[in-house]
């Protein structure tokens, strides 16, 4: 076909592909800076009719040459940092297996936190081990009946997956 290709690295990949085939891998040549763009391409080495080696390319893993934007860098592990905060949060310390899912499914639909092996809900109701209906406590009236009717379903689900397994 007539095409020139910068030829970046080869790689025996035979255990990947059909006996006997030997690919070459292929870059195409584009300069390096921000927002560039490398095509990469395999090629077997029988579709080569001829190369002429032009030298040493430039090294792409080169740091004074690697255009590393800091600031999305730090973005990137602040944002991490704090879903990885927001998830230990959701996980009771010195809690039961129920408990934890009474949390799962209260937190499905409704704001919760912790308060150590407490269950706060919407920051006025609270439900204390060993997370029944009758352990809910504060809020207004309204608030204590939603997250009654959300315990009592968990607790049947609970009780379903126990008794089947």
């Amino acid at each position: 076909m007539g095409t020139n290709l910068q030829l970046a690295a080869y790689y025996p990949l035979k255990p990947l592909l059909k006996k006997n085939s030997k690919p070459k891998k292929i870059q195409e040549g584009v300069k390096s800076g921000p927002g560039s763009k490398r095509n990469i391409r395999l090629l077997k080495a029988n579709y080569v009719k001829e190369f002429t080696f032009l030298g040493p390319g430039e090294d792409p893993l080169d740091p004074n040459k690697c255009f590393l934007d800091l600031n999305t860098v730090q973005a990137r592990e602040d944002s991490a940092i704090r879903q990885a905060k927001a998830e230990a949060e959701r996980i009771g310390v010195g809690v039961t297996a129920d408990g934890q899912s009474v949390f799962d499914a209260l937190s499905k639909t409704l704001p919760v936190c912790w308060d150590k092996t407490t269950i706060v809900v919407m920051n006025e109701v609270r439900v204390s081990a060993p997370y029944l209906p009758e352990s809910v406590t504060g809020g207004t009236p309204s608030a204590n009946e939603r997250v009654r009717k959300v315990l009592e379903l968990e607790r049947k689900r609970l009780q379903a997956r126990n008794a089947g397994q």
